[in-house]
């Protein structure tokens, strides 16, 4: 055996021994989303009375955790880094407290909150040695090695080994390892809608071939990927690497070789999918995975000429203030890297930024517009409006760039429900703000 595997060896405890080196007040990394250790905090979830003032961080819970349940807030303290369905549904009196920044903060964020303890999930070692931080490697992990006191890596083998060079570390790093294997494979994406698909077409033109392009998340973004499979040699520097995305790779769309910056790869900080994602991940040596703040720095993306990104939100105002993470005082996700790659298309050579939602939502006294005179109370905004260019619904593309106020205000206003139009107009004429 060679030396680093007696190390390896010599590392490896049980689950129990595991759990038992949290100690009361550790500040514990839990990584996000597909890095997150799920065997380990099933196991802690039986031992949550035993601690007292820990305080854990993570984002993308995919497991309903114990800890989630607000009695536990006095043993270990529960701060999302980004919300999902389950953030969601523990929001209001559960043990949650959302920090909300932009990803490009990722590296200041943590050196204010120093983690002493981190806990992730990596792949089996190499032939060196070094392990590989998965699907989700960008996520804040590397970063959080530079305080920990205490590192535990938990092998998975069924995490995909993505071998670039800012997704490996030795395991010299671990104190400690223990192993537990299972699927890391999310749900298939479903069917986009017809509505969905509507969106996705307005968006096409906008995307020539040759562009850089980033696609955010949710079924607008997965659309609007499936859109984009005859097109030829596209690049991809994204936020998040999905199904879609890997469709249109499969369908010869994505080449990487007209890209400015790191071409011929596919730049992410994280991915999800069903197990033919992690499949196509698995030593895919055109995948190179970087840390978030790295990813998304505007000034670094904005190096390729023809930057697209595409972004989904969930309302907009007359003027063209996005909000893309909550609404009135009920907070939904985060900000995420939204407004770094907004921006970085409009600092890009020939790039333009595009934001897509449905015209309408279910409301309590029936549909409601998504296109507002006023954001309601409370809602934070996302993309400022300075910063809007395209805005897509169901019924169209509204290109803002080079408008004045009241030409915005049309503009957003013709891609709006169409039974919502009149209304909206007269309410902006009556406030000043079209003429």
């Amino acid at each position: 055996m060679t030396d680093w595997k007696n190390q390896f060896a010599e590392k490896i405890i049980s689950l129990e021994s595991a759990v038992g080196k949290i100690e009361s007040g550790d500040k514990i990394w839990a990584g996000g989303l597909l890095s997150m250790p799920v065997i380990f905090l099933q196991e802690l979830d039986k031992h949550l009375n035993q601690f007292q003032g820990c305080e854990l961080y993570t984002g993308l819970m995919t497991y309903p955790y114990e800890f989630l349940k607000p009695q536990y807030k006095e043993n270990f303290k529960h701060i999302s880094l980004f919300m999902g369905p389950l953030e969601r549904k523990c929001q209001h009196g559960g043990n949650i407290e959302v920090m909300n920044f932009h990803f490009s903060n990722f590296k200041q964020t943590f050196a204010k909150l120093q983690p002493n303890t981190v806990i992730i999930e990596v792949t089996p070692p190499n032939a060196d040695g070094y392990v590989s931080l998965g699907a989700c490697g960008g996520v804040g992990s590397k970063e959080a090695l530079k305080y920990a006191e205490k590192v535990l890596f938990v092998v998975n083998d069924q995490q995909p080994f993505i071998g670039n060079k800012d997704n490996l570390i030795h395991i010299d790093y671990a104190d400690f390892i223990i192993e537990g294997h299972h699927s890391v494979a999310t749900p298939k994406a479903g069917e986009s809608s017809e509505l969905e698909q509507q969106i996705a077409e307005h968006v096409s033109p906008y995307i020539k071939d040759g562009m850089t392009v980033q696609i955010g998340i949710g079924t607008i973004s997965n659309a609007m990927g499936m859109a984009l499979r005859d097109r030829k040699d596209l690049g991809i520097h994204t936020e998040m690497f999905t199904e879609s995305l890997m469709e249109m790779c499969k369908a010869g769309a994505v080449s990487g070789k007209l890209k400015n910056y790191k071409p011929n790869k596919i730049i992410t900080a994280f991915a999800a999918g069903p197990q033919e994602v992690m499949d196509f991940l698995h030593n895919n040596d055109a995948i190179e995975m970087g840390g978030m703040a790295d990813v998304v720095d505007a000034y670094e993306v904005a190096k390729n000429d023809n930057f697209v990104s595409i972004n989904t939100c969930v309302m907009v105002d007359v003027v063209g203030q996005v909000a893309s993470e909550g609404v009135g005082f009920s907070q939904i996700s985060g900000s995420g890297g939204q407004l770094d790659f907004v921006r970085a298309a409009g600092m890009s050579k020939g790039g333009v930024s595009i934001l897509a939602l449905s015209s309408t939502r279910d409301g309590k006294e029936g549909l409601e517009s998504n296109i507002r005179i006023a954001l309601p109370t409370g809602t934070p905004i996302t993309t400022p409006r300075n910063d809007t260019q395209v805005v897509v619904t169901e019924y169209g593309a509204a290109d803002l760039r080079g408008l004045t106020t009241p030409q915005r205000v049309k503009t957003l206003i013709n891609i709006a429900h169409p039974e919502f139009r009149d209304e909206l107009l007269e309410q902006a004429t009556k406030l000043g703000l079209a003429k």
